[in-house]
């Protein structure tokens, strides 16, 4: 009687494989590098646990069975994933397969992220990321919880679960409507914006670059009249250009072209934000090792290369 619960032994599999495919028990034995009575014996316990004939044997010729036709590519099939399961297994320890899932800030794709994104993409094509566009706060809320496995943010992250690295440091710019007193100049002074209006970044949303003009605003020596707060800084600028105020947003957003608004440096002033690279501390997947081995080189304090206009 088959005992179909019994797991299938890759080894009697092989040797099956080996004569259904030499169709000689001669010819398999020296392929699979075993005598030849053994090799009869593993197969005709193949063929006891499945309760079926896979070959016809006689003293001139074997020939496959209906059986053995039909178990002889599913075997090979077995054979291959057999091989191939350990080298998968590797790959997923090294971080060359599995998923990535990545959270970002709105304005970082106006930098050089996307680069270091697909930097990655072309060095590891078998791991999938997973892209969320999400606020700092969300993605902090998010790493800890385990819901990310990197997030890229602006301004000094202060968690004591989460491990950052800064990628660099960025200047900030004003815009001003195209119709504004100042807009005519290329560096504008921030004390000379003192009885403007401003649109801010949300404060729950980026806290951090909504205390840098709140920074930046008193080192020049005046508090800022914020009237209004939008999320993303897409918003931010569109208001600027209905006329509802002015507002200081990182330099990359210069190359967001919306009408009737001007990117102007500050002169003077320490404007900088930090873009960082945050992850958990604890259980680093492989994938995220692999991420900061590529973004090493571009790890450091440097300042962004795009230009206000």
């Amino acid at each position: 009687m088959a005992d179909s619960s019994r797991t299938l032994d890759l080894r009697q599999v092989a040797l099956f494989v080996a004569v259904a495919e030499e169709l000689s028990f001669t010819r398999a034995a020296l392929r699979m590098h075993i005598s030849q009575p053994p090799l009869s014996r593993q197969i005709a316990r193949l063929e006891d646990q499945l309760g079926m004939r896979l070959l016809e044997r006689s003293r001139q010729s074997v020939a496959l069975t209906a059986a053995g036709k039909a178990l002889l590519p599913e075997a090979r099939r077995l054979l291959e994933l057999a091989t191939r399961a350990p080298e998968v297994a590797r790959r997923a320890e090294r971080g060359e397969t599995g998923t990535l899932r990545v959270g970002f800030v709105g304005s970082m794709i106006y930098t050089s992220i996307p680069t270091l994104i697909g930097r990655f993409r072309r060095t590891y094509p078998d791991v999938e990321i997973v892209l969320h566009q999400l606020t700092v706060s969300k993605q902090v809320e998010m790493l800890v919880a385990g819901d990310l496995d990197l997030g890229f943010l602006r301004h000094q992250l202060i968690h004591e679960q989460l491990s950052s690295r800064l990628l660099f440091l960025e200047p900030s710019i004003v815009v001003l409507p195209r119709d504004h007193p100042l807009a005519a100049q290329r560096t504008i002074n921030l004390p000379d914006l003192s009885r403007d209006k401003f649109i801010s970044f949300t404060r729950q949303d980026g806290p951090g670059f909504f205390e840098l003009l709140l920074r930046i605003c008193g080192e020049a020596g005046f508090s800022p009249q914020i009237v209004m707060e939008a999320n993303p800084l897409s918003t931010v600028i569109g208001l600027v250009a209905s006329g509802a105020g002015i507002a200081v947003v990182p330099q990359s957003m210069s190359r967001l072209r919306i009408r009737n608004v001007v990117y102007r440096r500050l002169a003077g002033a320490r404007t900088t934000s930090e873009l960082l690279l945050a992850w958990k501390k604890e259980s680093v997947p492989a994938t995220v090792t692999n991420f900061l081995a590529l973004t090493g080189e571009d790890a450091q304090s440097a300042t962004l290369s795009s230009h206000p206009t």
